[in-house]
C-alpha cells in the first residue's frame, strides 16, 4: 500500500513536470505556435524541409507607379527584383548540429562557387523554429543588402559605382511561408523573404528616371515596369507579352 501510494505520488509529480515543461515550450514559442506545433507533432518532424532565406530590393522610380526588376540569373525567363538569397558566416557550427545539407539539383538549385554558404539549405522539419529563432537574432550571418545590389546593378548592369556608391534602405517588411509543399523541390519549404526599399539620393533618383526612356524588348536584362504589370505578372507591349514576372515581385506592391 504504501509502495503504491509512492508510486501513484511520483507519477502526479512527473505528469507535473511534463505539463510545467509543455507549457514553458508553448510559451516560449507563442509567436510562431503553428509552426511549433506542425514540427514537433506531424510527420514533418524527421522529414526534409527546404529552406531559402533571402531578400528583396524594391526600387521604385519616385513621381511614378513604376518599378525597376531584373532577369533572373538562375530562371532566365522571368524578371525578379533585386535581391538575393542571404549568406551565412563561414565559421557558424551550429548548422552542423542541425544537420546542414547545401540545396542539390535534384531537390533544389545546383551549388556553385557563387552560392557557397548561401541561406538556400534543408534540414530535419523538427529544427525548423531553432533556425528561424537564429535568423531573427541577426547573429553569424550577413545583415545588409548592398552585396545584391553591387553585384545586380553595376557589376552586371553597369550603373555607375561613383552615383550609386552610397546607399540607403529602409525594412519594409518580412513575409514568412512556413511548410508548403514544393511540387517543384518534391519537400516542404520555409521560404522567408526580409522586403527593404532602397532610398536613392537625389543625384540616384535622376538616374533611375533616365531609365524611363529605354524601349522595353524581351531581351532585355532589366525593365521598368508599372503596379500594373506585376500584379499581372506579365508584361506586355503592342499586345505582346515581352516578359513574364515571378510571383515574389508582388511582395515589392505588398500583395500576399
Amino acid at each position: 500500500m504504501v509502495v503504491e501510494t509512492i508510486l501513484k505520488g511520483l507519477g502526479m509529480a512527473a505528469g507535473k513536470v511534463i505539463v510545467k515543461k509543455a507549457t514553458e515550450s508553448l510559451l516560449d514559442n507563442k509567436n510562431h505556435l503553428h509552426t511549433y506545433l506542425q514540427s514537433n507533432f506531424t510527420k514533418i518532424k524527421h522529414e526534409d524541409v527546404r529552406f531559402s532565406i533571402s531578400y528583396l530590393i524594391r526600387i521604385k522610380i519616385p513621381g511614378t507607379s513604376k518599378f525597376l526588376l531584373v532577369r533572373g540569373h538562375r530562371i532566365k525567363d522571368q524578371l525578379q527584383p533585386v535581391g538575393g538569397v542571404y549568406k551565412k558566416m563561414n565559421s557558424f557550427s551550429e548548422f552542423e548540429k542541425w544537420g546542414y545539407k547545401e540545396d542539390c539539383a535534384t531537390k533544389g538549385i545546383k551549388s556553385d562557387d557563387v552560392s557557397h554558404n548561401d541561406l538556400r539549405f534543408r534540414v530535419k522539419g523538427k529544427y525548423t523554429l531553432d533556425i528561424i529563432k537564429w535568423f531573427e537574432s541577426r547573429k553569424n550571418r550577413e545583415t545588409t543588402y548592398e552585396r545584391e545590389f553591387n553585384e545586380e546593378l553595376i557589376d552586371d548592369l553597369g550603373f555607375d559605382p561613383n552615383i550609386f556608391y552610397t546607399k540607403s534602405f529602409r525594412e519594409v517588411q518580412k513575409v514568412m511561408k512556413v511548410f508548403g509543399y514544393s511540387t517543384f523541390h518534391q519537400c516542404h519549404e520555409v521560404l522567408i523573404y526580409d522586403i527593404v526599399e532602397f532610398l536613392p539620393t537625389a543625384e540616384q533618383v535622376f538616374e533611375l528616371k533616365k531609365l524611363l526612356e529605354n524601349p522595353r524588348k524581351l531581351s532585355d536584362d532589366f525593365m521598368i515596369v508599372d503596379i500594373s504589370e506585376i500584379e499581372r505578372l506579365l508584361v506586355m507591349e503592342n499586345e505582346e507579352q515581352i516578359a513574364k514576372i515571378g510571383a515574389h515581385a508582388k511582395y515589392l506592391i505588398n500583395e500576399k
